[in-house]
């Protein structure tokens, strides 16, 4: 279905309301409604596996068509520093950062491997990497397939070097 760019500025008022309807629409906080998925018991018995769970059922959410095209549309069109972005970016990363809190005051990860914030950088940053650079419109079938199955080997790295044992 086409239409022209007249058109679309007759319902919008210029670019940023576009892509600030895009976002309503497909950004972060659309993501963010996987958390339902996950079973939130195993934060307090298997931190490591919810934490599998959680970024596994971010890449299906991340590799829907939809997903893809919205990643491709910040690159391509520069918007990848929105204000509207980075506040929903900042929010997830708080989110995990709290998570690492508890797992640290739990006793699941030693205090020497903290500060939270600065563990929740670590773990999220090569996973929002790979989504940019191997997960949006024009990647095929291989390579989404490869970019998947690097963010499970980090998230399987990262939780045997960080969380104890058991």
């Amino acid at each position: 279905m086409g239409f022209s760019e007249s058109v679309l500025y007759a319902h919008f008022e210029n670019k940023q309301a576009v892509f600030e309807a895009v976002l309503a629409r497909f950004g972060p906080q659309k993501s963010s409604s996987v958390l339902s998925e996950v079973d939130h018991g195993l934060v307090d018995t298997d931190p490591p596996l919810f934490l599998a769970e959680l970024v596994s059922s971010f890449q299906d959410d991340w590799d829907r068509e939809e997903s893809r095209l919205f990643i491709s549309l910040l690159v391509r069109d520069g918007l990848m520093h929105s204000g509207v972005l980075s506040d929903a970016l900042t929010g997830m990363r708080s989110h995990t950062a709290e998570l690492f809190a508890g797992w640290i005051a739990g006793g699941w990860i030693p205090a020497r491997f903290g500060p939270p914030d600065g563990l929740a950088l670590s773990f999220t940053g090569p996973i929002g990497l790979s989504r940019v650079l191997h997960l949006h419109a024009d990647a095929g079938a291989d390579e989404r397939a490869a970019a998947r199955a690097g963010i499970r080997q980090h998230v399987d790295l990262f939780t045997r070097m960080t969380f104890r044992p058991g």
